[in-house]
């Protein structure tokens, strides 16, 4: 638990800067609107959801229960027939709660990079330099934020590009912030 002595400035630092880069990208920036798009029949559809009193969470269509379902001849069928897709339905979002968890998963991913570079780049070692510390710290950073979501994009057909944007940026703001206040000894 050494680098959390060494490095809770930059780790406290890291994690609200990237809390503000996030909020920024997605309340000031315009590169996630076209994340999704609009439905034919919105309204019609939103009426039908809050008819059925669909519980918040995500759903699949055609959706087999089991395996030996899944497998079966008349699930492939409706599989092939179409259409296929998901549905997420959501309770009215709680701005505080959902910036407390994104706060609590900046720190966690902020502080595991911390760690992984302390054990890279030693505060005091001869071999450690602001670059040295910017490109580990970097590096992780923009494999940890990324590729975060890139397998459920994947899957269920989303854009991705504009997270593997933010994870890059989010990932360098990491290596600077960890660079610049790495502690010297």
């Amino acid at each position: 638990m050494e680098f959390i002595i060494d490095l809770w400035i930059p780790i406290l630092v890291g994690t609200l800067v990237l809390q503000f880069a996030s909020t920024m990208a997605w309340m000031v920036l315009s590169h996630h609107f076209g994340d999704h798009a609009k439905i034919p029949g919105e309204e019609d559809l939103m009426d039908w959801v809050g008819d059925q009193k669909i519980p918040a969470g995500s759903y699949m269509f055609p959706y087999p229960e089991t395996v030996a379902q899944m497998n079966s001849k008349e699930h492939r069928e409706r599989y092939a027939k179409g259409p296929r897709g998901t549905i997420h339905v959501y309770n009215s979002v709680n701005m505080g709660v959902n910036i407390l968890k994104t706060l609590l998963y900046f720190l966690l991913t902020v502080g595991t990079i911390g760690y992984i570079t302390h054990v890279a780049c030693p505060p005091g070692a001869e071999m450690t330099s602001f670059m040295r510390v910017f490109r580990i710290a970097g590096t992780v950073g923009i494999l940890t934020y990324a590729s975060s979501g890139v397998l459920d994009r994947i899957w269920f057909v989303r854009r991705m590009w504009t997270t593997m944007i933010d994870g890059v940026v989010f990932g360098l703001i990491v290596g600077v912030v960890f660079a610049a206040l790495w502690p010297v000894a």
